[in-house]
């Protein structure tokens, strides 16, 4: 009997010992049916799949994941959705599927003898399927577990809004209120420093999950002056880093149709990335330059320069500069903030790069269209 045949016809006998296995590892107290959940489903698309001819071209392609994909969840995906709300971790869902390639192969070996090339390929065509319902599950289990997680981060920085802006109120309070000395000025200097540095934070923080969760970020264009915004953001730095100097360059007429909150929250990434990475001793350099039909605006700093082989991959998610020589920056950059302002200036149809050479020091440049593309 072919072994997809013999799954088909012994179905129930492998479903209990499928539930047999689930139960002894079950997280908590789950009914047969919610043990059993999907395996009957699965088992039948291992089979069906069995029973399809499948060219060599098929097979490679199978081995290295490209199998065809088909419309809706596969039985495994939706396996794994169940098991993630019953509370099983990844290494026991994994585990399921060992104890069914066991179990199937057990009873079949009983039933049958392993002893031509036919049957040797059946081993193969099943260890297949197997394999590819794993791979899929697991796949479904991690997105899972990753959408989660975005939630939660989304609704933490949402919520932390309020007491951060109630923080910030009292600092401007002892910064600028009638009874202040100087002592009560400075702390309060000091604490809304801190505040635009988590308000900033929390942008970033925010706008990773709107990325994740809703497939990128909202643009609201309207039509505004980069110049206005530079100016705005660079006299917020000179505020909270004060010993730092912060040159900040305008050329030409620099309106256009943007989102005025995105852009704001660009240059204060790429400025906080250059005073971060750049020499204490040296200016960080903002020029916007307008031209006929798109705006260019670049951050420069001196330091250390960017390796080469890091800048190919420096905008992606959580990458980290690997500055050897301060290991101080590397514990403080978590890697959203250029990932952010890729995805910001993507957002306006824009590019982004980054140049970083000894000689002339790190040069991120953003060049934007002025007006939307229709």
């Amino acid at each position: 009997m072919k072994l997809h045949q013999f799954i088909l016809e012994n179905m129930q006998q492998i479903l209990q010992e499928w539930v047999s296995f689930a139960r002894s590892i079950q997280p908590g107290e789950m009914t047969t049916k919610e043990l059993r959940d999907h395996a009957e489903e699965m088992l039948k698309t291992i089979a069906e799949d069995m029973a399809t001819p499948q060219t060599e071209f098929e097979r490679s392609e199978k081995s290295k994941g490209r199998q065809l994909r088909v419309e809706g969840d596969t039985p495994a995906e939706i396996h794994a959705d169940c098991r993630l709300s019953s509370g099983f971790s990844i290494d026991l869902l994994a585990s399921e599927y060992r104890a069914l390639r066991a179990s199937v192969l057990k009873l079949w070996f009983v039933d049958s003898k392993c002893d031509n090339q036919d049957r040797v390929n059946e081993l193969i065509r099943f260890n297949e399927g197997v394999d590819q319902a794993l791979a899929e599950s697991i796949t479904r289990y991690m997105e899972s577990i990753v959408l989660s997680q975005d939630i939660f981060l989304g609704v933490l920085g949402h919520d932390l809004r309020n007491p951060l802006n109630s923080i910030g109120a009292g600092a401007q309070l002892l910064m600028y209120g009638a009874e202040s000395d100087a002592r009560s000025a400075r702390l309060g200097s000091q604490m809304f420093a801190s505040v635009l540095r988590m308000d900033k934070m929390l942008d970033n923080l925010l706008n990773f999950t709107q990325s994740r969760i809703g497939g990128g970020l909202k643009i609201i264009y309207d039509q505004i002056d980069l110049a206005q915004i530079s100016k705005q953001v660079v006299e917020e730095f000179r505020l909270s880093h004060s010993d730092r100097i912060i040159h900040n360059e305008v050329h030409g007429d620099c309106t256009g149709s943007w989102d005025a909150g995105r852009l704001s929250q660009a240059y204060q990434n790429l400025i906080s990335n250059a005073l971060q990475y750049g020499s204490a001793d040296s200016a960080v350099t903002v020029v916007t330059t307008a031209f006929d039909d798109h705006i260019v605006f670049t951050v420069q700093n001196d330091g250390t320069p960017i390796p080469l082989e890091s800048q190919h991959y420096i905008f992606n998610l959580m990458h980290r500069i690997p500055h050897v020589e301060d290991e101080r920056n590397l514990k403080k950059n978590l890697g959203l903030g250029l990932y952010i302002v890729r995805e910001i200036v993507t957002a306006h149809h824009g590019d982004i790069s980054v140049l970083s050479t000894k000689e002339h020091g790190t040069t991120f440049r953003v060049q934007l269209p002025k007006n939307m593309p229709k």
